[in-house]
């Protein structure tokens, strides 16, 4: 707290902000553990019938609807040297750590499957340090980013909500917010979506079982 004069207004108190502890990381999961994500999958636009835009990809994912994915832990990046929102970017959440396949055993398209994991593995965030991250974004996104994108966190009593929205700056964007366990940094639920001037493709993922 600082005390500060002004002359013939009299005696004010400004109150700083607490300082953010520095982050004490440690991952709440282990390679090879696997988390179960039930989908549900929508578009927008029909736009095969729209503009006769067609994107097999996401017809495949639409296809998917209803179906049970296990997201299995394959890489756990350092910790070390993270110390702002770049390298907090670099070094863990652009570092893909999951595959996905379906509950079946039987494997996703090569697109599909980059797809799907890239939003359960962005959200698998290191413990003992939320309030660290919470305090390098802002608490939401921007209706529509700037190019190349933007973050958002907030700490909630019983869980963290993280997302990253990546964009083209003109008519697309695409990304994830996901909402995260305080315990283990596991995300309970996620939600892939891209936004194109024809359609926007939505994937939520829901956890199952751990």
């Amino acid at each position: 707290m600082v005390i500060v004069f002004l002359a013939g207004f009299g005696v004010f108190w400004v109150t700083r902000p607490l300082p953010v502890p520095e982050p004490n990381f440690e991952w709440g999961v282990h390679i090879g553990d696997t988390f179960r994500y039930q989908l549900r999958t929508h578009a927008t636009y029909p736009w095969s019938l729209m503009f006769g835009v067609s994107n097999q990809t996401y017809e495949d994912i639409l296809g998917l609807n209803g179906t049970t994915v296990v997201a299995n832990m394959t890489s756990l990046p350092l910790l070390d040297g993270v110390f702002d929102s770049s390298t907090f970017f670099s070094a863990i959440v652009n570092v893909s750590r999951v595959d996905c396949v379906l509950a079946n055993g039987s494997e996703l398209q090569n697109a599909v499957e980059g797809i799907i994991a890239s939003a359960p593995s962005g959200c698998i965030l290191p413990i003992g340090g939320l309030p660290f991250i919470d305090s390098l974004y802002p608490d939401e996104t921007p209706w529509f980013p700037p190019y190349p994108g933007s973050f958002a966190s907030k700490v909630y009593p019983d869980h963290f909500f993280f997302a990253h929205i990546q964009s083209n700056g003109i008519d697309a964007m695409w990304g994830w917010p996901g909402n995260i366990t305080l315990s283990d940094g596991v995300p309970t639920s996620v939600q892939w979506k891209n936004t194109h001037q024809y359609f926007t493709v939505y994937i939520d993922l829901i956890l199952a079982e751990s």
